[in-house]
């Protein structure tokens, strides 16, 4: 086995950039806050949901790096908005670059600003690891020109596939380092039977990231499985999916992500939360668009990036139907979400949120807090939901988006 190099995950200095984060295709019409000194949320007819969508994005990206616990794309945040798109690689290495293109079209005029792909699969699709190999870099560049990211999982399915591990890391962050809008997750649900036993090893995964040169942003695989799975330069995370509370279970867990963002001290991406499906299936999928809405609005403020999964993704097929109706559901919530600061404030639950606000007639509250704002989430609340503010605080801004509202105070 070839030694890796050291130093890889080294204390280093990042620049900052954004991309334009504006969602204007898809929002549900419903109505949007009424705060005028607040961030807007731009209302849409249902006929400006179905005018001409606008040209793909033809500048190429910068190379994302990492600044505390934040993504920066040259001198701004990046907007992550993030989707499972496994196939996309597969369809290139088997001919079928059109289908591959069409999603990618789709996914950049709907303003979604990374694709989730597999290199590797046996059991949703067969792609060995040298076909993977071969088609990453033109997916790569299909995706730049449309102003995309890609994160690159480097093993999936390992059980059933052989497949020389240094040799195939080393030779994808040899590609990724060639491609300033690509990232590598090392291996997807490390821990899973569908792993060989070598990847289920933190250690393990975490000499393999060594491999890849230093300017390529890796997370090791998702930390559900232990927090050394986290030691890579950004972590990924899949949360339970709970099915309890009368199916908002999945939703209430993401609040945990807060405190993996506050121990860990880098960015956290909650990167395969239950997914979207034509039909629910407890623990499973979801088709209720209210529940993705409230999901996209408190990944957000626990301070996690969110990837939006669904039934379709796994084939990378544009969705349609409930799927899709659950994407403009989650779009809405995080464009709702756009304007709660994450630095200089602190994500509070439970018995915390009554020193600012005692809600009535929603299934949960959540809030970040900072010296002189506050932001607070309800979660699935009636239309009769209210929020009576404690001395000193006196609200002045609210917003609705699907399964939730916001509401910001202020400080008198």
């Amino acid at each position: 086995m070839t030694c890796p190099g050291p130093g890889r995950f080294a204390n280093r200095p990042y620049p900052t950039r954004m991309l334009a984060c504006a969602f204007a295709a898809m929002l549900c019409g419903a109505p949007v806050g009424a705060c005028t000194d607040a961030a807007p949320i731009p209302e849409r007819s249902p006929q400006a949901a179905s005018a001409p969508a606008p040209s793909v994005q033809t500048v190429p990206p910068s190379r994302l790096t990492i600044r505390e616990s934040r993504f920066y794309a040259g001198d701004t945040p990046f907007d992550w908005r993030g989707i499972s798109a496994f196939a996309l690689v597969e369809q290139i290495a088997h001919g079928r670059e059109s289908d591959a293109a069409a999603y990618l079209d789709w996914a950049a005029r709907n303003q979604l600003t990374v694709v989730r792909v597999l290199t590797m699969a046996r059991h949703l699709f067969t792609l060995s690891p040298e076909e993977g190999r071969t088609a990453l870099p033109r997916l790569l560049e299909m995706a730049s020109t449309r102003g995309l990211y890609v994160e690159v999982v480097a093993l999936a399915d390992t059980a059933a596939i052989p497949v020389e591990l240094d040799g195939h890391v080393k030779a994808i962050g040899t590609i990724a380092a060639a491609h300033a809008n690509a990232l590598i997750e090392i291996a997807n649900e490390p821990g899973h039977r569908t792993q060989h036993p070598d990847v289920h090893d933190a250690g393990r995964l975490k000499a393999l990231a060594a491999f890849v040169p230093d300017e390529v942003l890796v997370a090791l695989g998702s930390a559900e499985y232990g927090s050394d799975f986290a030691g890579g330069d950004y972590a990924t995370f899949h949360f339970r999916r709970d099915p309890r509370a009368d199916g908002w279970g999945h939703v209430l867990r993401l609040a945990e992500g807060a405190k993996l963002v506050s121990r860990w001290r880098k960015p956290v991406v909650s990167d395969e939360p239950i997914g979207a499906g034509p039909r629910f299936v407890a623990g499973r999928r979801d088709n209720e668009p209210a529940r993705f809405g409230a999901a996209a609005l408190l990944t957000r403020l626990a301070g996690m990036y969110p990837t939006f999964h669904y039934e379709g993704g796994l084939l990378a097929k544009i969705p349609s139907g409930p799927e899709l109706e659950a994407l403009q559901a989650w779009l809405h919530g995080l464009r709702t979400a756009e304007g709660v600061p994450l630095k200089g404030t602190e994500f509070v639950q439970g018995e915390h949120v009554s020193a600012i606000a005692r809600s009535t007639g929603a299934r949960a509250a959540f809030a970040r807090v900072g010296k002189q704002e506050a932001w607070l989430l309800l979660v699935d609340p009636h239309p009769q939901a209210s929020a009576e503010w404690t001395a000193g605080w006196r609200q002045d801004g609210r917003w609705e988006a699907p399964g939730a509202r916001l509401l910001r105070g202020r400080r008198d």
